[in-house]
């Protein structure tokens, strides 16, 4: 984007900061309601006391018959809510938002102590960034939605939000895909809802495997979730780098609430209420459709391609009295990218300038959910979804006569039925399990057909496959306290695929010791596998008449991941933690007798080779996180990691991964000003990241030159390092609460030094040579949002 429109629309945001028109001196509270429950054995818990700290006069209630409680005329603003109930440890949640626009729906999970209470004073729990799921133990932590809005570089996008923390790096500013302690973004697994689903970005895989341009969820949808990145409880199966166990919030029961967001990246409308009057039952959905393309029209992203994407998502709740909790939920997008053919062979660049192009991807994934408490101590939680991704792509290439030629044309049509289930039991205070099983019905429809190195005489099938397999997954962890500061999370995942017979048992195991007041020390080690996508099973060779799948009986890619954490609760607002880890990888795809291996895979559409399970990596680093939370409006975040990954494939050579950058390192940092008793308030954070470039191989100068394509020296691979990346990132919001509803102007620049960024070499014809082709993308979210 023209650094002229950067700066024209954001001194317009700033202006419009200071031209809304005041608000009367009337008194604006808010209600503030929920539930609280056992967190191990999902129980309400009944009378348990809920108050805002330091409101005068005390705002409290206690719970009902059925958890819920209700806290009405909050005032506007943060406050922080203790949580006592008898025989269990208190927590606090800190600097909960209030404002006019909605209310405040909170659900409080309570961990029963194991300790008699005449014995020690337990000191509330401040929930904040420690995971959800109670079975992790390192390399976890939680995320609200609030932050993705709240942190510069979040653009409402949890693949980005994480991008600050400890561990994870990224590739560039256009696609959020993350490396997370140097492994490839292909081995980050989604999980919705507790199911697996398909990567939910738009445009996924574009760039890289694993990422996209934006993600499908809505930041109205999301509720707090969880991030892992090492040694990953028994539960999440098939992820080598991190999972992100993603969950859609309920919506209100109580009263009809109304989001609608204009903004640079979409136009988003959302809604949700009771289903009916005096019925708990309620339902919340969002659709968005995107205004880039109306953006690209205008020039005001200066490219001649053409894009469009949409999104929807939904969750109907349901309770009952007797037969538990079900639940509706779905997630979907439907993308359209398209280039035009340059037919002028003057403007040529690179190859890239004589391809066009038309790309359709349509993703969803829906499910039905149900809990039920079949006692006082256990519950039983079943998932039945389907998911699904249906990924076309024709592109053309023209030769010197101007004429196009079929050089990729692949329908990728994918889906799976799944049917999950657990119990949870808890024995006592100190003993909580958790059993379960996922069954997975495969479905393909596979057809991509490519050129060798663009050459229309060798187009020819790579996979034609249509049919289904199944996969399953097993699983068993605990939880054991054995003292009050000391915790042993352990277990086992089992998984088969069908398809070749592979199978994997992997043992998890997590030990956490709170050897003195606010400081904490833990081990994690897990073993992971994970499967390659379907179409690198499925790879067709032709040779002498004779059809061969060479990779059809590949096993999983496995690791060993240990790690070793060090917190350090300053006080309780601020945090010290430190994690050195090392990973084993091994049994990883790659091809005979070369460099190559699946450990680096980046993208490729028109993957060909036969592979076998012949390499091995090893990631080793330490993570550093200083963090203080939000508190009295000042918050910041400041993360290092310093690590390599390296690699050794059936060559025999240990080498430089495509993905060991050797460092990052990201300072955020934001205020909130509270203005007109708390009824505007205005919110700056600014984020600077500095991280290693990528590993590339040499160029084959000669080759590349004689072939007016890009030849890389493989028996060199990855030799060569890009430079280091500068980035800064801006956010500045601007909320004003009124009597009925709240809105939000928000300015959200990614990038904001313009900075240049690689995209990948070209053979150059104007120059006869192979460059290295940069650009400046700034990527700019403006919105504004109201809440009635």
């Amino acid at each position: 984007m023209n650094n002229n429109h950067i700066l024209s629309a954001f001194v317009a945001a700033v202006l419009l900061l200071f031209l809304v028109p005041g608000v009367s001196a009337q008194s604006i509270t808010q209600t503030i309601k929920g539930n609280v429950f056992d967190i191990q054995t999902r129980e309400t818990l009944i009378g348990a006391s809920v108050v805002i700290l330091d409101s005068h006069p005390l705002i409290g209630a206690s719970t009902d018959i059925d958890g819920n409680f209700t806290l009405r005329r909050a005032p506007l603003g943060r406050h922080s809510i203790q949580v006592n109930y008898i025989g269990y440890e208190p927590v606090i949640i800190p600097e909960v938002l209030v404002t006019s626009g909605r209310e405040v729906v909170l659900n409080i999970g309570l961990r029963q102590s194991i300790s008699e209470m005449d014995e020690v004073i337990i000191t509330p729990e401040i929930l904040k960034s420690k995971p959800l799921n109670a079975m992790a133990t390192v390399s976890s932590r939680s995320f609200s939605v609030e932050e993705t809005r709240r942190y510069a570089g979040g653009l409402d996008d949890p693949a980005r939000l994480v991008s600050a923390f400890a561990g994870v790096a990224v590739g560039n500013v256009q696609d959020n895909a993350i490396i997370v302690r140097g492994n490839s973004p292909k081995g980050v697994s989604w999980r919705l809802e507790g199911v697996e689903i398909p990567t939910p970005h738009h445009m996924a895989g574009g760039n890289v495997a694993g990422g996209g341009m934006v993600t499908l969820f809505s930041s109205q949808m999301l509720d707090n979730s969880d991030f892992h990145t090492s040694a990953f409880p028994a539960e999440y199966g098939n992820a080598l780098a991190g999972v992100f166990d993603m969950n859609l919030r309920s919506g209100n029961s109580g009263r009809h609430e109304h989001t609608f967001q204009a903004g640079t990246l979409g136009f988003d409308f959302a809604s949700e209420g009771p289903l009916a009057a005096g019925s708990n039952a309620s339902y919340l959905f969002n659709y968005r459709y995107s205004t880039l393309g109306l953006l690209t029209d205008f020039n005001v992203i200066p490219t001649d391609q053409a894009f469009r994407y949409q999104d929807l998502s939904f969750k109907f709740n349901l309770p009952t009295r007797n037969a538990g909790t079900f639940s509706v939920w779905g997630i979907g997008g439907i993308d359209k990218f398209r280039q035009p053919l340059e037919n002028n062979p003057d403007m040529w660049e690179n190859d890239w300038d004589r391809v066009t192009f038309e790309w359709n991807v349509q993703m969803g994934a829906v499910g039905l959910s149900h809990r039920l408490m079949t006692g006082r101590r256990t519950y039983v939680n079943t998932t039945l979804a389907a998911t699904g991704m249906r990924n076309s792509m024709d592109t053309k290439r023209q030769d010197d006569a101007l004429v196009p030629h079929p050089d990729l044309v692949a329908d990728d049509n994918s889906g799976k039925l799944s049917l999950g289930s657990y119990l949870s039991h808890t024995f006592s205070p100190g003993l909580t399990t958790k059993t379960g099983f996922t069954l997975k019905r495969l479905q393909y429809n596979l057809d991509i057909n490519s050129t060798i190195d663009s050459d229309p005489a060798t187009f020819r099938n790579i996979v034609d496959e249509q049919g289904s397999s199944y996969a399953y997954e097993f699983y068993t962890q605990a939880r054991y306290r054995l003292a009050q500061n000391v915790v042993l999370n352990a277990g086992v995942n089992s998984s088969y695929f069908a398809l070749n017979n592979a199978w994997s048992v992997d043992p998890r195991a997590a030990l956490s010791w709170d050897f003195h007041e606010n400081h904490a020390i833990s081990f994690g080690y897990g073993k992971h596998s994970q499967m390659e996508e379907l179409k690198i099973y499925l790879v067709r060779l032709e040779e002498n008449g004779r059809i061969t799948r060479p990779n059809k009986d590949l096993g999983f890619a496995k690791a060993h991941h240990f790690v070793l954490a060090y917190d350090w609760q300053m006080n309780n607002h601020l945090r010290l933690k430190v994690e050195p880890y090392i990973q084993f990888l091994y049994d990883v795809p790659g091809i005979a007798d070369s460099s190559w291996s699946m450990i680096n895979y980046k993208q490729d559409w028109a993957f060909s080779d036969a592979l076998e399970n012949n390499s091995i990596g090893r990631n080793v680093g330490i993570d550093l996180t200083v963090e203080r939370f939000l508190h009295r409006g000042y918050y910041f975040l400041a993360t290092g990691s310093v690590f390599s990954s390296r690699y050794k494939a059936d060559d025999g050579i240990w080498r430089n991964t495509r993905y060991n950058k050797g460092f990052a390192a990201n300072a955020l940092v934001g205020r909130e000003f509270s203005l007109r008793d708390n009824r505007r308030v205005l919110g700056v954070n600014t984020r600077v990241s500095f991280m290693g470039g990528e590993r590339v191989s040499p160029i084959l100068t000669e080759k590349s030159r004689e072939r007016q394509l890009v030849f890389f020296d493989e028996t060199r691979a990855f030799e060569n390092q890009l430079n280091s990346s500068l980035y800064l990132d801006f956010t500045m919001t601007y909320r004003f609460n009124r009597a009925r509803y709240s809105s939000v102007w928000a300015v959200q620049i990614k990038n904001l030094l313009a900075q240049s960024m690689p995209e990948g070499y070209n053979y150059n014809y104007k120059t006869g040579s192979v460059t290295l082709d940069e650009s400046v993308v700034i990527v700019p979210g403006i919105s504004y949002k109201i809440e009635f």
